[in-house]
């Protein structure tokens, strides 16, 4: 063999010309003991080198006699590792032998190098792990990409490939489980990921989220003790019947959500609590850089009146809409079958029908809303115009455009209510920012030394002026307190939250309330248990930047692959 220069003398050096010398420097230890390098050539980019095994004789892969007597020879062609960049091709000349055991039922058999070169293969085992390595990182259009730049060209097919050959790594079945779903398609199909807990690693993945797959699992895997799940009646069934001696808990992130979803919905329910102005600050006399002087511009009637029919034509469509949907649902149709036949989305006719009566948009309040009262009584007087009415309402003052008084009041002349958004732009509004649903269903479920005086100052602007959002809100505040302190005893208070949230009078908190009662044993888990989901989902996340390193297509066989042996 070659290793660093051949000897003056030496076969290698007979055969490698004077154009081969640029090799010298190199190292081919890498090839096997009993292989010698017979000859280099370069063909463009690519190194060839032609070997041969020098052993006498080799063993019968089946009945392990050896034999010398040469049956035949063929020549393989697999890669190797690129020296440098350039990619290496071997040329192996091989040997059949004859089996000499009369008794084998093989008769000729091929030279094996079973940890150097496996049969039929196209690459050496070394490049089979690096390439398969490289797939297990970056998947297999990004592993094509890296071995073109390292000079060992493979196709993303190939990749994937090799990484499906690669054997999963065996393991014991956890004491202590995390149980979560993942997607295959956003809103589409879902499959389960299994986390040992105790050792932070990922078990197994499910092709979907039933009970009856879980359970099964569990029945072939027993052992597990404690199982950490969210808030899924599927997972709890599965492990209620795969695992009935093991310990449920709910996550307490899932709890979190749970109790701020409810919060949401009961806040947009009682959205006008939200939207009206919580801190009015009126101005006793106009503002200083703002003349008294009125406009020119005489009020732009053409184009408020034909918004005011675009907009009351909408509104009758709106209101018709409602009707045929009420129509529907009092008929016995199911919400899914009334969307498709309206033509709207079933969030919006679950909306619709939760609330009592025509749902009527609620926009922000406007920069006239603190002189409506105003402007409707000094209509009702006999003499009055439209600038009349703006130069008193800036005496008083309003800060607001000429344009949008007149269109105001152009509302009013029509006997429609107008919007309460401003209808110039560019107004400035001397009015508090409105109090978000999702803001303010947040701060809700924070705990009080987590607030900034901001969130405070906003959060005090609705529980101290709305008595039922005081109630609401130390329930919250309770409940989420009780699952801060976890571990800890809490089984009877959460015993006593439960009868307090169903005498609340609130349905969205008495349904928070119900369903905590039925996971009444789980929830309870989540308050005297150190275990959680919260590992869990980290490698869900995990998993969905593998996914997304295989642009989302990544199958159940691939996925396990990957985060199983990354």
């Amino acid at each position: 063999m070659l290793a660093n220069s051949a000897p003056a003398g030496s076969p290698a050096a007979s055969v490698l010309g004077a154009s081969q010398t640029e090799y010298w420097g190199m190292d081919f230890s890498f090839l096997p003991d009993s292989w010698q390098l017979l000859d280099s050539v370069q063909d463009g980019e690519y190194l060839i080198l032609r070997v041969q095994d020098q052993s006498s004789s080799h063993r019968c892969p089946h009945c392990q006699q050896p034999s010398a007597h040469v049956h035949s020879h063929y020549v393989r062609r697999p890669q190797d590792l690129a020296l440098g960049q350039r990619p290496v091709t071997l040329l192996v000349h091989t040997r059949r032998f004859r089996c000499l055991n009369p008794a084998c039922s093989c008769v000729t058999f091929a030279e094996r190098w079973p940890d150097w070169l496996e049969p039929h293969a196209q690459r050496t085992c070394r490049l089979a792990q690096r390439q398969s390595q490289v797939a297990l990182q970056v998947g297999g259009e990004g592993g094509h990409r890296l071995l073109q730049i390292l000079g060992e060209v493979t196709s993303a097919d190939t990749l994937l490939r090799l990484l499906r050959r690669l054997p999963l790594p065996e393991f014991t079945t956890p004491r202590v489980l995390g149980v979560d779903d993942f997607c295959f398609r956003r809103r589409k199909t879902y499959g389960t990921i299994l986390i040992d807990l105790e050792r932070h690693q990922v078990v197994d993945l499910l092709q979907d989220r039933e009970a009856a797959t879980l359970a099964r699992w569990l029945q072939d895997h027993p052992g597990v003790e404690v199982m950490s799940r969210d808030r899924s009646g599927e997972y709890a069934r599965g492990a209620a019947s795969g695992a009935p001696d093991a310990q449920q808990i709910a996550d307490r992130f899932h709890l979190f959500g749970n109790i701020r979803e409810a919060v949401e919905t009961w806040l947009r329910h009682h959205r006008e609590e939200l939207r009206e102005c919580p801190d009015p600050m009126p101005r006793s006399s106009p503002p200083p850089d703002r003349p008294l002087a009125k406009p020119a511009a005489r009020p732009r009637r053409t184009t408020t009146r034909r918004r005011l029919r675009v907009v009351v034509a909408r509104r009758a469509e709106r209101a018709q809409r409602y009707e045929q949907v009420a129509g529907l649902f009092a008929a016995g149709h199911s919400f899914s079958a009334i969307a498709r036949q309206v033509g709207l989305a079933r969030s919006t006719v679950t909306e619709w029908l939760r609330r009592e009566g025509f749902p009527a948009r609620q926009t922000p309040p406007s920069s006239l809303t603190r002189y409506a009262p105003f402007i409707q009584a000094r209509m009702t007087q006999r003499e009055w115009t439209v600038t009349q009415i703006f130069d008193e309402l800036v005496q008083q003052g309003y800060g607001g455009a000429f344009s949008g008084v007149s269109a105001y009041m152009t509302w009013l002349r029509e006997g429609h209510e107008p919007p309460a958004t401003v209808d110039q732009l560019g107004v400035a509004l001397s009015r508090e920012k409105r109090l978000g649903v999702r803001e303010m269903s947040w701060l809700f479920t924070l705990a009080p030394d987590r607030l900034t005086p901001e969130m405070t100052r906003r959060l005090g602007l609705l529980v101290n002026r709305w008595p039922q959002c005081q109630t609401t809100y130390a329930l919250i505040q309770q409940l989420t307190s009780l699952l801060r302190q976890a571990p800890t005893p809490g089984s009877s208070l959460l015993t006593t939250w439960i009868t307090k949230a169903l005498n609340s009078g609130m349905a969205e908190i008495q349904r928070l309330g119900r369903s905590f009662q039925k996971d009444f044993a789980a929830i309870c888990g989540a308050i005297e248990s150190p275990w959680s989901n919260g590992q869990t989902e980290g490698q869900v996340n995990r998993l969905k930047l593998i996914k997304r390193q295989m642009f989302g297509r990544g199958k159940l066989d691939l996925l396990k692959c990957r985060i199983l042996l990354a």
